[in-house]
């Protein structure tokens, strides 16, 4: 009998609050800019359910900004190059190394599901 999930969310969504909170011990997070708080979010999540759905199916028409129709292989290539030159060039507004997790996560599943162990 495994963990309930939402245990094991709710494990997840405390520990990271700690971090949080420790990580601005001896600062008021009032008087603090919105750009130095860390940043707490889905981002790599959502991530990694987009590109599993293209790993599950690159061949699949996707559109960009609703008009541009795309294969969905072209914009996996695309975000995770896009993150990796996020990594590169430092930027400090979207974590690349959130969205290269996910894309790690994404191609865990994938190939766990490949192998039928899923």
């Amino acid at each position: 009998m495994g963990t309930p999930g939402w245990f094991c969310d709710c494990t997840v969504l405390a520990l990271e609050y700690l971090i949080t909170i420790c990580s601005l011990q001896g600062r008021k997070p009032w008087n603090t800019e919105a750009a130095k708080i860390p940043g707490l979010g889905a981002s790599g999540a959502v991530n990694a359910i987009m590109l599993l759905d293209i790993f599950l199916f690159p061949k699949a028409t996707l559109y960009l900004e609703f008009i541009i129709p795309v294969p969905a292989i072209l914009l996996g290539i695309f975000l995770i190059g896009n993150d990796v030159l996020r990594i590169i060039e430092g930027d400090r507004h979207i974590s690349g190394a959130a969205h290269l997790g996910g894309a790690a996560v994404a191609a865990i599943a994938w190939a766990r599901l490949r192998k039928g162990r899923f």
